[in-house]
């Protein structure tokens, strides 16, 4: 099946790129050119990741997609520092805990069955934009608590901040993740 964004003729030399790292569906390089190099184990878990980013990227927090083969695919590069090492270097805020919330806002307005994301899949990039690296699973994987952000938030005490500004600003929520 011939995707759009599908190049035949793409030649990638590893060596020339720098690794950035290894998670549960495959390998990331960052190409010379600036791009994400994505290898993944299993040709269909690339092919629905492709899938969703394409119906995703118009939207503000997901790498662009730019190219599919069957194991890998090219993308957006997303720069900046993960989240962990955001709140390390510059506290929790009540304006970070808004940009997870209109995150979480966002995937349950994007028809996501799964409404979650990891610490390891969040990044701040230097302009103060918030963005996810990894959709794996948002539309196939029924998950309507947040089980992973909370256990990263309570891992680095900081869920009780965040349910702070989750109750001022979205109560709905607040009663169904409390």
């Amino acid at each position: 099946m011939k995707e759009k964004g599908e190049h035949n003729n793409t030649i990638i030399k590893l060596d020339n790129c720098i690794f950035l790292g290894k998670g549960h569906s495959g390998s990331v390089y960052l190409m010379p050119d600036g791009r994400a190099l994505k290898i993944f184990k299993d040709p269909d878990t690339c092919k629905e990741e492709y899938r969703t980013l394409e119906r995703l990227k118009n939207g503000p927090y997901f790498p662009q997609p730019l190219e599919f083969h069957n194991h890998y695919m090219i993308r957006e590069y997303i720069s900046g520092k993960n989240i962990k090492t955001y709140i390390k270097e510059n506290g929790f805020s009540y304006e970070l805990a808004l940009k997870i919330i209109n995150f979480l806002d966002y995937i349950i307005k994007s028809g996501f069955k799964k409404i979650d994301v990891r610490f390891a899949h969040i990044f701040l990039e230097n302009n103060g934009s918030f963005r996810v690296i990894d959709p794996r699973n948002s539309y196939t994987r029924k998950k309507s608590y947040p089980n992973h952000l909370i256990g990263d938030l309570k891992d680095e005490k900081l869920l009780h901040d965040f349910f702070k500004v989750l109750e001022d600003e979205r109560p709905d929520l607040y009663k169904k993740w409390k």
